[in-house]
């Protein structure tokens, strides 16, 4: 075992005294401190924009739209339901200009007068078309409520309102009662966390969460996803319940899962840990693309592989402590790496603002700390560099060419996923599944719940829907055979 060690020792030394090695680890940490430059470069520029839209004077949009509604009223060869919508529209945005509401913004107000009002107010010009002046007034007298709620800021009344309205759809039939239950359900986390009583666009990310939970509980409820038209699987429906709970616990603690803007720090910060993580590891990929592609090929060239002849050891031994050493240092470098990249971080955008991970265990929502979840999802990462590691040292043995073996590999990291995605668009054929390259990027799958429902499942539908396990089990089979194959070819070829 003594022996062993030495072997690694030695070969450790030699990787770390290269100048490719030592290039490689500089840009590796350069590339730290340009993913926060041009975070915050981002940021920068979303705040110039956010500043430039919040300055349009909305108002005088609002004033064109009016005129041009007014324009096409003119047109004599409109028939009378067609005049009533346009008259509608117009009363509204002329109500929106009287009671400064912009309405190019998401929030109740906005809601209210081109969901609600517009549609109230058409049926108050059709009623009149049809003499049906008692239900005209009627009609009117909603719009009234409504125009009341707006001018006080009433955002509760709005809420009651809804709910009022849901009522009358379970008393009438036009809903069942669990219907009922779900929207009324979202309505109380709208109302408990004012959500779109003010124009906030750092808060947006609340309101898509609470339209992702009435779709989830509309999946739930009826086994089928209304966004595909497919019927749900049993881990399709464990997946949508427990992404509401998921959802709920994130706007109890105020805990925002992706990114939607960028006038925040913490919104920069998610920024920053996606760029940072898929720069640092492309880099990572390159530099152990490198070590392993010359492990064997460069002393071949150099001739300084004839002295492995003199040692007494075995030859699998020397071989196995080269690709022991190239592992052990992607292990230890994504950890480091990853420690070293919060740390910038929390430099930057401060250590409160990069989040947890969360994931349901028991019908119970847990967190993982963001370095923790950080380590873990960066060595997921690791998975695919580990591989293209094993392409580029079977190349470097069998081959004994170090351009072609790092050209080659480098080449399929880069490419192979982009081919995959144009192969999987027009080959829909169960073989695609065993193709090497589609079951790489496990690190998305495993980690599912720091985007959103439809972002996930996108994902999934991307990579062909392929299990975590049944990815492991061909990417172990493809490592096999790397291994086996530079293991034969080392111990039967003269090394001298």
């Amino acid at each position: 075992m003594s022996k062993f060690f030495r072997l690694c020792s030695c070969e450790f030394t030699k990787i770390m005294k290269k100048k490719s090695t030592k290039v490689m680890l500089i840009i590796l940490v350069v590339s730290l401190f340009a993913s926060a430059g041009i975070a915050a470069l981002t940021k920068k520029m979303y705040s110039i924009t956010d500043e430039i839209y919040s300055t349009m004077d909305y108002k005088e949009n609002i004033r064109a739209e009016i005129e041009s509604e007014k324009a096409e009223l003119a047109n004599e060869s409109l028939d009378e339901a067609s005049k009533n919508t346009i008259q509608a529209r117009i009363d509204t945005l002329q109500l929106a200009l009287d009671n400064d509401i912009n309405i190019y913004t998401s929030y109740w107000k906005a809601d209210v007068l081109l969901k609600d009002i517009v549609t109230n107010k058409i049926n108050v010009y059709n009623y009149k078309s049809m003499g049906a002046e008692e239900l005209a007034e009627k009609e009117q007298a909603i719009v009234d409520t409504k125009i009341e709620m707006l001018k006080n800021d009433d955002f509760t009344k709005y809420i009651n309102l809804q709910k009022d309205e849901l009522k009358q759809k379970l008393d009438i039939g036009s809903i069942n009662e669990q219907e009922y239950n779900d929207e009324l359900s979202v309505l109380n986390l709208k109302e408990k966390y004012e959500i779109g009583k003010i124009y906030n666009s750092e808060d947006s990310w609340k309101q898509i969460l609470l339209d992702e939970t009435k779709v989830l509980k509309q999946n739930v409820r009826s086994g089928i996803d209304i966004t595909t038209g497919k019927v749900l699987t049993e881990e399709g429906l464990q997946k949508a319940e427990d992404t509401i709970k998921m959802n709920e616990y994130r706007l109890e603690h105020n805990m925002s899962p992706f990114v939607t803007g960028m006038t925040s720090v913490g919104e920069t910060r998610k920024i920053y840990n996606y760029m940072v993580g898929s720069l640092t590891m492309m880099v990572l990929a390159v530099m152990m693309i490198i070590i392993a592609g010359s492990s064997i090929s460069s002393e071949v060239s150099k001739g300084t592989i004839k002295f492995w002849s003199f040692i007494p050891n075995k030859r699998w031994k020397i071989l196995f402590s080269k690709l022991f050493i190239d592992t052990t240092i992607l292990v230890i470098t994504t950890i480091l790496v990853t420690l070293l990249s919060t740390v910038v971080g929390n430099i930057f955008f401060g250590s409160g603002a990069s989040g947890a991970y969360l994931y349901v265990s028991g019908g119970t929502v847990h967190q993982i700390n963001y370095i923790a979840y950080a380590i873990l999802y960066n060595l997921a990462m690791a998975i695919d560099i580990f591989m293209f590691l094993l392409l580029a040292f079977m190349l470097s043995t069998v081959t004994r060419n170090t351009a072609a073996a790092v050209g080659i590999s480098i080449a399929a990291y880069l490419g192979g996923s982009t081919i995959m995605q144009i192969l999987n668009m027009f080959v829909k054929s169960d073989w695609v599944k065993f193709i090497p390259f589609n079951n790489l990027s496990l690190a998305d799958r495993i980690f599912t719940n720091d985007v959103s429902y439809s972002a996930s499942s996108m994902i999934s539908s991307l990579l062909g829907n392929i299990s975590v396990g049944f990815s492991l089990a061909v990417l172990g089979v493809c490592a096999v055979i790397m291994i086996v194959t530079m293991f034969d070819s080392f111990r039967k070829r003269d090394i001298v």
